[in-house]
């Protein structure tokens, strides 16, 4: 289970929320988690971390569960900064970084302007630019509509993950029904053990503690012009893709490889958005040898 170190203060006084998994001693990665979602609900990687001596570390962005709102210019390369004062405060000098679903463009933006701090990149899963011919189309219809919304109408997002967050926080078992109608059957099932459908329910409703602006940010800023390209990403990534993932397709993967200079794409035949999470022990031997 996930050790919670439920704030950490960086060095400005703002609250950042923080899950710690596996090996407190071990290398240290910095997980971050999708959209909209939270710190919570990736208890998975705390076996594989504990035995490979990682210290896993999910913290919430700005806005999001635990952590406090940032300034921002509202671009995406942003949260690197955010990511070394984090870094700082826990007497972090290096670390690897990996960047699960809609983590994908924070990740890459620690990859691209923190070098000099960043040994390891993976996305799992990731999301990519979406400013690309077919990006958007191709994620999931939920995606889609919260995406737009967001962006052109925030106001009416926000009252929209308001009533979502209500009935998820209300009726959690009917929304992980709801969920799975999209998914395949490996997600079907990954959500069926251990509680992780429940578990992703209750991140979800965590992204919204503090009210929906932290994800209505989590969707609108990394879908404008980052302000960063993939050429500068010079560091190796490692790409995890299964390949029935029905919420972000294979072809988004595909789309980073051709344009990060340093990218292996790992395919996972029959593994989907969720259950691709089962194989973080591999994914981390990746990042963090």
């Amino acid at each position: 289970m996930a050790r919670q170190v439920e704030v950490v203060r960086l060095g400005d006084g703002r609250a950042v929320g923080l899950a710690a998994h596996g090996d407190p001693n071990g290398r240290p990665v910095f997980l971050l988690h999708g959209t909209p979602s939270s710190r919570l609900g990736l208890d998975v990687v705390d076996e594989p971390a504990r035995a490979r001596g990682v210290r896993v570390l999910c913290p919430d962005r700005p806005g999001i569960g635990r952590s406090d709102p940032a300034p921002t210019s509202g671009r995406v390369g942003d949260y690197a900064a955010e990511l070394a004062a984090l870094a700082d405060a826990l007497e972090i000098d290096s670390f690897a970084v990996l960047g699960y679903s809609g983590g994908g463009p924070f990740a890459l933006a620690a990859a691209a302007l923190l070098p000099e701090r960043v040994h390891g990149v993976g996305l799992v899963a990731g999301v990519g630019p979406l400013d690309r011919p077919g990006a958007r189309e191709s994620l999931s219809k939920t995606d889609v509509v919260l995406l737009d919304l967001c962006e052109r109408m925030p106001r009416i997002a926000g009252a929209v993950l308001r009533a979502m967050g209500a009935g998820t926080r209300a009726a959690p078992s009917m929304a992980v029904r709801i969920f799975k109608t999209d998914l395949r059957r490996a997600d079907r099932h990954a959500l069926d053990t251990d509680g992780q459908g429940l578990a992703l329910m209750a991140s979800f409703v965590e992204a919204l503690r503090q009210g929906p602006g932290g994800v209505i940010d989590d969707y609108r800023i990394p879908a404008r012009q980052w302000d960063f390209a993939l050429a500068d990403v010079h560091l190796p990534v490692q790409l995890w893709q299964g390949e029935d993932d029905t919420v972000v397709p294979p072809a988004r993967s595909e789309d980073l490889a051709e344009g990060l200079p340093n990218a292996v794409l790992h395919r996972l035949p029959g593994e989907g958005h969720i259950s691709i999470l089962r194989r973080m022990g591999e994914i981390l031997d990746s990042v963090a040898p």
